[in-house]
């Protein structure tokens, strides 16, 4: 058959990225950890039912990081990107309650610069407590994400302990990459 296309997950360590992943899979596959910022490696899980190997990218942003942590991450990401072929998009998590971060942009522009094409995966929005809460932080997170040049149908508001969004991550997962930059100029 044919061969499965690769998602990868990015996220701030303590974005919620195992629960999400376990979520989207259907099944525990990634160990949540009580010390975030631990996974200092790729981890790949076999998303058969939407024929996707889905790569977990360590956690970036971690308070205790050091410069060359980071730089360790991004030379990481970058070894990863020139070995794989057929990385689909990256999934960018960002938490609901206070993202995107200075970190979540930097990735993210990191991610861009490699012509990764990306989804916005905003987590817990459980947290939003009230209706007001709920409109405020959209539009501050989607105005955030369009100064990126990123649109609003982009982003998608989950939480995995309430089930919220998984659906509708899945199902754009599950449709095929959409091109690069590079590959829609030269049609």
């Amino acid at each position: 058959g044919r061969r499965e296309g690769r998602v990868a997950f990015v996220g701030r360590s303590n974005v919620g990225k195992s629960s999400l992943i376990n979520r989207v899979v259907g099944a525990k596959v990634a160990q949540t950890s009580a010390q975030p910022g631990k996974t200092r490696a790729l981890h790949f899980y076999d998303w058969k039912d939407g024929r996707k190997i889905i790569v977990d990218l360590p956690g970036y942003g971690f308070a205790k990081q050091s410069k060359d942590d980071r730089d360790h991450w991004a030379g990481l990401i970058s070894e990863y990107l020139e070995v794989v072929e057929g990385l689909e998009r990256a999934v960018v998590l960002i938490d609901a309650r206070n993202g995107p971060t200075e970190k979540d942009v930097e990735a993210i522009d990191f991610l861009r610069s490699e012509s990764v094409p990306m989804l916005f995966a905003i987590t817990k929005t459980d947290q939003w407590k009230t209706q007001s809460d709920r409109s405020r932080r959209r539009r501050e997170i989607e105005s955030a994400l369009r100064g990126l040049g990123y649109g609003p149908e982009l982003a998608f508001y989950t939480s995995s302990e309430k089930n919220l969004g998984i659906r509708e991550v899945q199902a754009e997962l599950r449709k095929s990459a959409p091109p690069t930059e590079t590959e829609r100029e030269s049609r």
